[in-house]
């Protein structure tokens, strides 16, 4: 049974996402602070997490950076906060999707589904095991990315959008396609892709320098478009 961690300090919300997933075929392990979820995330090891990040003892920020160290599970914040730097902090911490309460069971449900499929999501049956060049490889059987031949710790997001590129090499993808495939058609913000992409981008760098532009990433934006994949032999 897939088990889903519930992580806020209000209580009534707890229980409102308790019943939710339970009444939907989900275990629910549920904390009300930072420092008990991570606890139990050691202890259940959990297949998703719903985190909320204004809570005592350690925030939702800080819980996210540690269960990234450690783990690609899906993490999903879900919250009272709408600014765009909360947003953009989130997804740095790790964070793989951003809710703003109040939100539908049904939607979250939706969401939750989505963030499974993407972390389970194998190659097409028409594509290689493979797909190598002078910058890059990834081996998709093993969920693999190699940069310069050294082994990149990518999440489940970032994995789907780079699979995404290199199935289709140097050919436009527009942000509608990159949301829809990777997010699902439930998705209206193109920013998610943005805030991906230029993480990804940082991971993928042939240099010493971690600033995620495109040139040394490869990644190419497609001005009023969206990005292609360019690969150091064009």
């Amino acid at each position: 049974m897939t088990k889903i961690l519930l992580v806020d300090d209000d209580p009534p919300m707890v229980g409102f996402l308790e019943r939710l997933f339970i009444d939907s075929g989900y275990q629910a392990l549920c904390a009300f602070d930072g420092m008990t979820a991570l606890r139990e995330f050691f202890t259940t090891r959990p297949d998703v997490a719903i985190v909320d990040l204004l809570m005592p003892h350690m925030d939702g920020f800080e819980l996210c950076r540690r269960i990234r160290e450690i783990s690609h599970i899906p993490i999903i914040v879900l919250t009272g906060l709408e600014q765009v730097g909360e947003k953009v902090n989130a997804f740095n911490a790790g964070a793989d999707d951003y809710v703003v309460k109040p939100v539908s069971g049904r939607e979250l449900l939706a969401r939750v589904e989505a963030c499974l499929r993407r972390s389970q999501w194998p190659p097409s049956a028409e594509s290689a095991p493979i797909y190598s060049d002078m910058h890059l490889t990834v081996v998709f059987t093993r969920r693999e990315v190699f940069v310069d031949g050294e082994l990149k710790d990518l999440t489940p997001i970032e994995y789907s959008l780079l699979s995404l590129f290199v199935q289709r090499p140097g050919e436009a993808l527009s942000l509608e396609y990159l949301l829809t495939n990777v997010w699902g058609r439930d998705y209206e913000t193109f920013d998610l892709v943005k805030w991906h992409i230029s993480n990804l981008r940082k991971k993928l760098k042939s240099g010493p320098d971690d600033s995620g532009d495109e040139d040394s990433s490869f990644i190419v934006t497609v001005r009023g478009y969206g990005y292609r994949y360019k690969a150091p032999t064009e």
